[in-house]
């Protein structure tokens, strides 16, 4: 069983995406914010900068210093580069809500990893990203679970403030709980490498990389697609059947964006399964309209 935690954050994050998103107070965001880069190099979301307070991106790789290009430079403070780093601090010329371009270029541009990643800066104050990991290769397991620490350590930290301020907590639920009432990672299985290639035609979907796993009765999909229709695709519902035909709804599910040809978007999707099995199991997910229909067969969970 692959030791990387791929599946485990994105459905974590699921739950607790709007504690990354939202400020609190005007203090900036605390932690690291890691972020992979896609095959089409578009980050995955935009970066938080505010002026007077730095932002430091630390590649994996290195960049091609000369050739970065930063929207309005004129009105940044510092730019500071090194081989695999750049230091953004804004002036105050930058008013809340501008939405800046940045592309920066790798070195080793002949490779197969892509070549370069282009970014939106917005400007917002009250929550900064001062520290930007970006992975252009395969992230380490150690990185992911130190990301499930800081996420864990964040969702507490509110949760305490809700309490101490009189509001009422409801027990969180799915992958959330888990992670809240345990102090190490609660028995997930994970297997980062699914390989889904059993798609019932006409299928619609094209499948760029998949990973599944498996926590006490839950199972959990996620899938970075592409569509083959002209019509973007939203999903309105999921259904996870075994061998002998009994069948499970997944929870609400959560996708990153409109599923298009042009862009990839991350489709996760969770399930309360009563069932010991984990293999042979087949997927299928309905558009919002109830119009389109994609199954998958040969789903192993580990």
């Amino acid at each position: 069983m692959p030791s990387c935690l791929f599946v485990a954050l994105p459905v974590l994050l699921w739950s607790t995406h709007v504690l990354a998103a939202s400020p609190v107070g005007n203090d900036v965001v605390e932690g690291t914010l890691r972020m992979e880069v896609g095959a089409d190099g578009v980050g995955q979301r935009p970066i938080h900068i505010g002026p007077g307070v730095s932002t430091t991106l630390l590649f994996d790789t290195d960049i091609q210093q000369d050739q970065l290009s930063l929207e309005s430079r004129a009105q940044f403070a510092r730019v500071s580069t090194g081989s695999s780093v750049l230091v953004l601090v804004p002036s105050n010329d930058l008013q809340g809500g501008d939405s800046l371009k940045l592309s920066i270029p790798f070195k080793d541009a002949g490779s197969a990893l892509p070549a370069r990643l282009s970014l939106t800066l917005v400007v917002d104050s009250r929550a900064v990203d001062r520290q930007v990991e970006v992975y252009r290769r395969v992230r380490s397991a150690e990185s992911y679970r130190q990301e499930v620490q800081q996420l864990r350590a964040e969702i507490e930290r509110l949760r305490q403030e809700r309490v101490s301020s009189g509001g009422s907590v409801r027990e969180p639920m799915g992958l959330r709980g888990l992670l809240m009432a345990s102090t190490s990672l609660p028995g997930i299985g994970v297997d980062g490498d699914l390989v889904i290639s059993n798609c019932r035609r006409p299928c619609s979907f094209h499948v760029e990389r998949g990973a599944v796993f498996t926590s006490g009765p839950r199972r959990a999909v996620q899938l970075l697609l592409r569509t083959s229709d002209k019509k973007p695709w939203t999903i309105g519902k999921a259904v996870l059947v075994n061998r002998q035909g009994k069948e499970w709804q997944s929870f609400p599910p959560f996708q990153s964006g409109p599923i298009t040809a042009e862009s990839q978007e991350t489709l996760v999707l969770e399930f309360d399964v009563n069932n010991a099995e984990l293999e042979g199991y087949q997927l299928r997910v309905t558009d919002v309209d109830g119009a389109r229909t994609v199954q998958w067969s040969g789903i192993n969970f580990p």
